[in-house]
């Protein structure tokens, strides 16, 4: 529906419960760009002895705002002139440890995309190049990989945990303090105060990282007080919080991409600087056009956690089945 090619990495692996079918899931927009800006996150859910584990901020968030951020920029982003970089949303499976957070018993999906892609383009960069008869491995396409992860709960906070990408990070401080400063949203996120680097949390990115693949990873620390317990639900979320870092991301997705912002009787806004050769010199952009074209209401957002949640997870467990 949003013009976005779909591929599936399905593939079985070994784990402490035996062999496990999974499924990664790729939507790239313009699969013929030479680059992509990856926004990631896992959908699967975790095991939890005593009740069905929802996962409302682990990751059921971040997986709305995905899909939030792909329809509320759909219009900006099909009308983007350059054909350089693009958009790519990636699904992962088997973030979860099935019995204890290890190397080996934890990020299953990334862990195969990333050694997949490391010698082989996705099936549909191949689609749409097809004239191509020697395609580059896919990893070479990428730009910058955002991973999202435990989003949604009151005491949301983010630093830079990745050094490459620490400049990049406080760009999206600075955005968001003009957002802030503008009205848009109720407070600051993104702690500059700490050392980029100080700490970390193994999570998706790092088979990524391990191939020198530029991460910026915004994950909540501290966590949300619910993680990895059956209260994380629907009753766990903050729905300012959502709406706040759903626009922020949007925001920042339209100033990488450096997308056109319509400001009316002004014409088009063009974005204050040219596309960098780097990901950590991400462009800025007119925040007050660009709220005007993507802000959506805290009420929506909201629904759009519970509803793209149960639609994901249960076509993703269908497929699986």
């Amino acid at each position: 529906q949003l013009g976005y090619a779909i591929s599936w990495d399905n593939f079985t692996t070994s784990t402490p419960i035996g062999d496990v079918k999974m499924a990664n899931i790729i939507a790239t927009k313009n699969p013929s760009a030479a680059k992509r800006l990856i926004l990631s996150a896992h959908y699967e859910s975790k095991i939890v002895p005593g009740g069905e584990f929802i996962g409302a901020t682990d990751s059921a968030v971040p997986v709305a705002m995905m899909l939030d951020i792909a329809k509320g920029l759909a219009t900006l982003i099909d009308q983007q002139s350059s054909t350089d970089i693009s958009l790519q949303m990636v699904f992962f499976d088997g973030e979860e440890a099935f019995e204890q957070w290890t190397l080996a018993d934890s990020i299953y999906g990334s862990r195969h995309l990333a050694e997949f892609w490391e010698r082989s383009p996705d099936s549909a960069t191949v689609a749409a190049l097809s004239d191509v008869k020697e395609h580059r491995p896919e990893l070479e396409r990428v730009d910058l990989m955002v991973l999202m992860d435990l989003i949604g709960a009151s005491n949301n906070m983010f630093t830079a945990l990745q050094v490459p990408t620490a400049e990049l990070f406080m760009q999206l401080s600075e955005l968001e303090n003009r957002l802030l400063g503008a009205g848009y949203i109720s407070r600051n996120y993104m702690n500059t105060k700490i050392p980029p680097g100080a700490g970390g949390v193994d999570d998706d990115h790092r088979p990524f990282v391990q191939r020198n693949i530029p991460v910026l990873h915004l994950i909540s620390t501290p966590f949300p007080q619910v993680w990895h317990s059956l209260a994380d639900n629907a009753d766990a979320l903050n729905a300012t919080v959502i709406a706040d870092m759903s626009l922020i991301m949007r925001s920042f997705v339209a100033s990488y991409l450096q997308l056109n912002i319509d400001e009316g009787d002004s014409g088009k806004a063009e974005s204050e600087s040219t596309q960098a050769d780097s990901p950590t010199s991400a462009p800025t952009i007119d925040i007050a056009a660009l709220s005007d074209t993507v802000f959506i209401g805290r009420l929506l957002v909201a629904l759009l956690v519970v509803a793209s949640t149960y639609m994901l997870v249960t076509m993703f467990w269908n497929r699986r089945a």
